[in-house]
């Protein structure tokens, strides 16, 4: 399996067949420069602009919206239900949590993911998560202390922060420098990475992946 970052809260996933996942396409109001792309199938964890910008996927593409189970050319795909503030949703509505397995890899997308802390109906689902992809960048997500919790819970194999101030974003959020504080195996692993279940690490590293426009 492939993993490509493209910005914000948009990856890139590719599996061994060559099935095109794309995750939370983003508006060019992001600062971040909208690819056109090509997939297989789009998930969207929320309605909001800077995530459900589908128009740049080409190749009409299968959309999951909403929670409940897919099996899609061989992938199987969770939706999972959250929320994307602290308040049940009252301020900025409900998320959804993917959850994927891909070339016998768990990978968790967790959106715009809002709650103060996992419910153990969430922590239940997300049991045995290989690679974690989280928001760190607080104000519309979870701050990075909360973050590092969710990491510590989940005690996934790799942790990729997502949804932070970069030196393109134009969004008002804190960089992922609180996130990396409280987790002390970082490092830099460019903007693709190739993953098999046998060459995941053995304790939770994060890794901080590279935009490039």
């Amino acid at each position: 399996m492939k993993v490509t970052w493209l910005g914000h809260s948009m990856f890139l996933i590719e599996n061994d067949e060559g099935v095109r996942i794309i995750t939370d396409p983003y508006h060019e109001y992001t600062g971040y420069s909208p690819p056109k792309i090509s997939a297989d199938i789009v998930t969207v964890s929320h309605q909001h602009k800077d995530h459900a910008n589908i128009s740049i996927v080409e190749d009409s593409p299968k959309i999951i919206d909403s929670i409940g189970n897919y099996n899609i050319k061989g992938v199987t795909i969770e939706g999972i239900s959250s929320y994307h503030d602290e308040v049940k949703g009252k301020k900025r509505g409900n998320n959804i949590i993917f959850k994927f397995n891909i070339d016998d890899v768990t990978l968790v997308h967790m959106g715009d993911y809002g709650e103060p802390t996992l419910s153990k109906e969430q922590v239940d689902a997300l049991k045995g998560v290989d690679v974690l992809l989280i928001p760190v960048g607080d104000r519309y997500t979870i701050d990075g202390v909360q973050a590092a919790e969710v990491v510590h819970r989940l005690e996934p194999r790799v942790a990729v922060p997502m949804h932070y101030k970069t030196r393109v974003s134009v969004f008002d959020i804190s960089t992922e420098e609180p996130f990396l504080e409280k987790m002390p195996k970082a490092k830099n692993i460019g903007r693709t990475i190739e993953l098999t279940a046998s060459s995941l690490p053995k304790e939770t590293e994060v890794w901080v992946m590279e935009y490039s426009s």
